[in-house]
């Protein structure tokens, strides 16, 4: 079953990073406490739970620890559904 915890989002674009990391905030979800955990590039566009908290990690990490890919609604969507 697909929860916020065990999927990820490809972000696209430093706006959509941005959104994300509000929708954390707006539902109090953790986040890592890093200037840099929300930071897009090429390289960094993976969003997903680490454990303990949301943020944005590398392809490589993805590549180590492969989570299913959802997008950004349906994330929400999940959020939604998701006892916090």
């Amino acid at each position: 079953m697909l929860t916020i915890y065990n999927t990820t989002v490809k972000v696209t674009s430093p706006d959509q990073a941005d959104r994300l990391k509000q929708i954390c905030i707006d539902y109090g979800l953790p986040i890592w406490d890093d200037k840099d955990a929300f930071y897009f590039s090429e390289k960094y566009c993976f969003f997903k739970f680490n454990g303990s908290q949301f943020w944005i990690s590398s392809k490589t990490l993805q590549e180590f620890n492969t989570l299913p890919i959802i997008t950004e609604q349906q994330f929400i969507e999940l959020l939604k559904n998701t006892r916090l």
